[in-house]
């Protein structure tokens, strides 16, 4: 007898597919639902799809994407619609009903809204500085605004305003303007009337014609001066550091890789203060560090300025507390009388920096000469034997003369120290920048003190500039913001009254080992104190390193 068990097991099978299809038959679910025009997924849930979509999106005639149950059909107002082809108005709700193929039907309601309007960002460009050649009075000036931008729709107009007057209503435009400092306001507005706002900075500038007391001075030494002249007649101002890579606490830093100011606002100084006295007086490796230093700043686009603490003849010392030889307190009238033999050390020695300057350097550099004569502290100051404006003068003009008359490298700097004035002033024929020293100011008296430097030195076709400055009140700790709050402030107070090229900090000595002995903070210092100094390094009126090579200051 033979057993068939083909059957059942066919029966089995069937009655298992009739199952699932009876499931499939009944289920009546919206899965996924989107719009083809609008890139957004409709959130779902047991009676409703919802979205939020950017505002001014059109939601009239829009192609409707969705997946339904498997056997089910769509429905909106008892027509049935198909995905990725029929089209709807979703302005407002809309009920769309999944039936199933045995009549099962759920109803959602698609619901669409609006998410609030992104304001348009206005961008009227970088602020632009323009000089112009001598004789003119005005130039043209492009404005653009194409980086303006509208997240979720787009800018629908632009206005660009000087003056309250409307000079513009493209992203680019072309405007006339005239020597002087010039704001442009740039309106933008979208598809809803939400608008915003940039202000754009032009500053027209006559380049006035800065002639290098030496006659025979290098093309290079003359477009230094030139280009000094632009910035100190503009807003900006050079930050810069006497031995910024060499010096730093406890130590020289013989690899010149870094710098205090570089390790905290990640830039070098844009001026580099160096003096001749460690290259004299301190050895040759010493003087080699400086030398390389010198390079560096030149090669990498910086201003040099030399200072020179020249020790005295016999008692090698500086400063006239220390001075006991009465030739060396006579050194200055003996140095301008030829007496004594002092002139021709002088000679001997100012021979050694010409050297350097010519043969090691081979560049341009600021020398500013015999600083603060108006104070007792030095051996060329108010102690000196014989002491006489006159006799200082003297001096100065005697230390140019034989300067210039064997290197073309060279710009002469003239600073007293405050309070500031013209007694020992050497004359227009002998000074190519006019500077001011001085220590702990308040805000409000550095503004007074560099408004004056700044209207002397355009009265007399000069540079002007902060020569030395700093807070020797244990400044990281007592004034951390020292550098925003006295220097920053002053100078911004000031305005345009206020026309200098640079500030020079003095240095962080290597003979030190406190935190309280710093002019600028280093990567040690706290945090109050490196932020106040971060900060000055992110205004827009401060130059560091990066910001003046692109001036190229010896073009």
């Amino acid at each position: 007898m033979k057993i068939f068990f083909y059957p059942v097991f066919a029966i089995l099978l069937l009655g298992s597919s009739c199952q699932k299809d009876e499931n499939k038959s009944t289920l009546s679910e919206l899965i996924h639902f989107s719009l083809v025009e609008i890139d957004v997924a409709y959130n779902i849930t047991a009676n409703a799809a919802s979205a939020m979509v950017p505002a001014g999106s059109i939601l009239d005639d829009r192609t409707m994407v969705f997946e339904i149950s498997e056997k089910a059909k769509a429905f909106i107002e008892n027509r049935e619609v198909l995905s990725g082809t029929s089209k709807h108005s979703f302005a407002t709700p809309v009920e769309l009903t999944v039936v199933a193929e045995n009549g099962n039907r759920t109803s959602y309601l698609i619901i669409t809204g609006f998410l609030p309007n992104k304001a348009p960002v206005a961008n009227a460009g970088e602020n632009q500085i323009l000089f112009l050649d001598d004789g003119k009075s005005s130039t043209l000036v492009n404005l653009d605004g194409s980086k303006s931008y509208k997240e979720d729709g787009e800018i629908i107009e632009y206005t660009w305003k000087y003056e309250d007057e409307v000079i513009g209503t493209e992203p680019f435009i072309v405007h006339t303007f005239q020597i002087g400092r010039h704001s442009v306001l740039l309106t933008v507005k979208d598809e809803f009337g939400s608008t915003a706002q940039d202000e754009v900075i032009i500053d027209v500038r006559e380049v006035i014609q800065y002639i290098p007391v030496d006659p025979n001075a290098t093309q290079e030494t003359r477009s230094l001066l030139i280009n000094l002249g632009k910035i100190a007649n503009g807003p900006e101002f050079i930050f810069g550091q006497e031995f910024p890579m060499s010096f730093q606490l406890n130590n020289l830093r013989w690899n010149l890789n870094t710098s205090d100011c570089k390790d905290v606002v990640g830039d070098h100084p844009g001026v580099f203060g160096i003096d001749p006295h460690y290259m004299l007086y301190k050895g040759s490796q010493q003087r080699d560090l400086h030398i390389q230093e010198a390079r560096y700043a030149y090669e990498n686009g910086a201003v040099v300025t030399f200072d020179f603490h020249q020790e005295s003849r016999f008692d090698n010392s500086i400063y006239m507390n220390r001075i006991n030889n009465e030739l060396d307190k006579s050194l200055m009238y003996d140095i301008v009388n030829d007496q004594n033999g002092s002139r021709q050390w002088f000679f001997e020695e100012m021979d050694i920096i010409i050297d350097i300057i010519n043969n090691e350097l081979g560049f341009p550099i600021v020398f500013r000469l015999f600083h603060e004569m108006n104070g007792g502290w030095f051996w060329w100051g108010t102690n000196a034997t014989n002491h006489s404006p006159q006799l200082y003068i003297d001096f100065f003009r005697l230390s140019v003369d034989y300067i210039r008359d064997r290197t073309n490298l060279v710009l002469f700097s003239w600073s007293p120290n405050h309070p500031f004035g013209t007694t020992y002033y050497p004359g227009n024929d002998y000074v190519d920048v006019v500077g001011v020293d001085i220590y702990e100011p308040s805000a409000s008296q550095l503004t007074s003190l560099l408004k004056q430097v700044s209207d002397f030195a355009l009265e007399n076709n000069k540079i002007a500039a902060l020569t030395e400055v700093g807070n020797r009140d244990n400044y990281i700790s007592n004034h951390p913001d020292f550098w925003t709050n006295t220097i920053l402030k002053a100078i911004k107070d000031g305005g345009d009254d206020i026309r200098i090229a640079w500030v020079l900090a003095w240095f962080n000595a290597p003979w030190t080992s406190t935190q309280n002995d710093l002019f600028i903070p280093n990567s040690q210092s706290p945090q109050a104190a490196k932020n106040d100094f971060k900060k000055f390094h992110k205004d827009k009126q401060t130059m560091f390193l990066n910001e003046v090579r692109t001036f190229k200051m010896y073009d």
